[in-house]
């Protein structure tokens, strides 16, 4: 078994790998949601509002993969910005955001 490291080099316990884990799903989940409000709502305040969850979200997404160390999860976030750069440039585009939602499902997974 390969231990995981902390940003200071100490290994990361296996609780708190687990908690990573589940604050990065959790951070996927929080995502999901709001683009999922975002699509749904028609106030530009309310709009604005979620854009600051997802942005929160993504935040959480690439610190707790980054204390992870886990490659797979540095690349799916990758894919994930790329996605939502695409989705705030069109917000009305279908497409863009059944992507994003396809990028958080397998980033979902990937977490454990």
């Amino acid at each position: 078994m390969t231990e995981i490291h902390g940003k200071g080099g100490e290994p990361i316990s296996p609780r708190d790998k687990e908690l990573y884990e589940q604050e990065y799903i959790h951070g996927t989940k929080l995502f999901q949601r709001a683009l999922d409000d975002y699509a749904k709502s028609d106030n530009p305040f309310q709009k604005e509002e979620f854009k600051e969850v997802m942005d929160k979200a993504m935040n959480i997404l690439n610190e707790t993969a980054s204390e992870l160390k886990k490659k797979s999860l540095t690349a799916q976030n990758e894919k994930i910005s790329q996605d939502y750069e695409a989705f705030k440039q069109e917000p009305t585009n279908q497409q863009a955001r059944e992507k994003l939602n396809q990028d958080l499902e397998k980033a979902k997974k990937s977490a454990r």
